[in-house]
């Protein structure tokens, strides 16, 4: 099922009505234009094009305007062409199949009826910002923007690249960032650690404003269910840019996991994609940043090992960030997660 219509109107359709209406046969309407009988029944059949030549003709002839004309066969073509086009991507459905539909439906990202193969197959060529499916492996594969190519040994690349796609989005308007500057950035940070203790309504907006003043993007993707991803940073046009899933749907695993990708973007190369998960000594490092920025290693040592949450927000207070991202450091290194969870604020998207 399409959601356009499967017919296409002819420029020889409105030519036979204008013969019709005035009671001209097709061997009257050939001496009028001069030219020949088989010509006039290939342009009403749709088989011959109709040139700009013959629509000046037929202006004369008919009194409609040559554009009018030519507006006509435009169109003709085109949807003669969109009915070929749709034949072509119902036809690679299968193909399309491998890729999280439902997820992308979910949200809202593609509208296609879940009937319309064509119409689905074209939205998510449209995400994915390619033409085909043998155009999506060739970017990925062996296109010119490493991140890119550094993402196609996962066994999970259709939904990964999805995720990243969708985050292009918000690099639409780089050029009107300014120049990322990594010293305005480093002498921020304190700033963005201190907008932890803020509310996350507010906290998440002012982060992304902050960053945007040293040319970074901070954007929000909905998490792929099974994907497992919760962060991932790459450079798209000089500028960072920092995706967030809010796979983990706590504010205290939400900031570590921002001042991870901080550490990615400072620390580390630039044609280089960091996902979470991938492993590797820049992962281990970018962890060990976050944890020491948030919470100093000297002031680390002396964290409650007990189930004391006034002691959590004594030290929260001392450091002037939220409690649950004292909490939550204790919880990992003791292992024990089942308690202070009132201390924790949830946030997530919308479906």
């Amino acid at each position: 099922m399409s959601a356009t219509p499967n017919y296409v109107v002819s420029t020889g359709d409105y030519i036979a009505e204008w013969m019709e209406d005035e009671g001209i046969n097709q061997a009257e309407l050939s001496r009028r234009l001069g030219t020949s009988r088989k010509h006039v029944s290939e342009l009403l059949s749709g088989k011959a094009p109709l040139s700009h030549e013959v629509a000046l003709d037929l202006e004369r002839v008919t009194g409609v305007p040559a554009r009018v004309w030519n507006l006509y066969e435009s169109g003709y073509r085109g949807d003669l062409a969109r009915r070929a086009e749709d034949e072509e991507l119902a036809a690679q459905y299968d193909r399309a199949a491998t890729f999280p539909i439902a997820y992308l439906r979910k949200f809202k990202l593609l509208t296609a009826p879940a009937a319309d193969r064509a119409g689905t197959v074209r939205q998510l060529l449209g995400i994915l910002g390619v033409a085909s499916f043998d155009a999506f492996e060739a970017t990925w594969r062996e296109g010119s923007v490493a991140y890119r190519r550094s993402a196609v040994s996962r066994d999970d690349l259709p939904a990964v690249a999805t995720w990243l796609s969708l985050a292009e989005r918000h690099a639409d308007g780089l050029g009107e960032l300014p120049d990322f500057d990594r010293g305005r950035l480093t002498s921020l940070i304190d700033d963005l650690r201190a907008l932890t203790a803020t509310e996350p309504e507010t906290a998440i907006p002012q982060s992304v404003a902050v960053l945007r003043l040293v040319g970074v993007v901070l954007c929000f993707v909905p998490a792929v269910p099974g994907l497992g991803l919760y962060g991932a940073t790459r450079w798209i046009a000089g500028h960072p840019v920092i995706q967030l899933s809010l796979l983990r749907k706590t504010d205290d695993q939400f900031w570590f996991t921002l001042f991870h990708e901080l550490a990615h973007v400072l620390l580390h190369g630039e044609k280089e994609l960091y996902l979470n998960g991938n492993g590797g000594s820049a992962e281990d490092e970018a962890d060990r940043w976050a944890s020491d920025t948030l919470i100093p290693p000297d002031i680390a040592a002396r964290l409650p090992r007990d189930r004391n949450l006034s002691a959590v927000g004594a030290m929260a207070a001392e450091l002037g960030i939220a409690p649950s991202i004292v909490l939550g450091r204790i919880q990992r290194e003791t292992r024990d997660y089942a308690w202070g969870h009132a201390l924790k604020r949830k946030f997530e998207f919308a479906a």
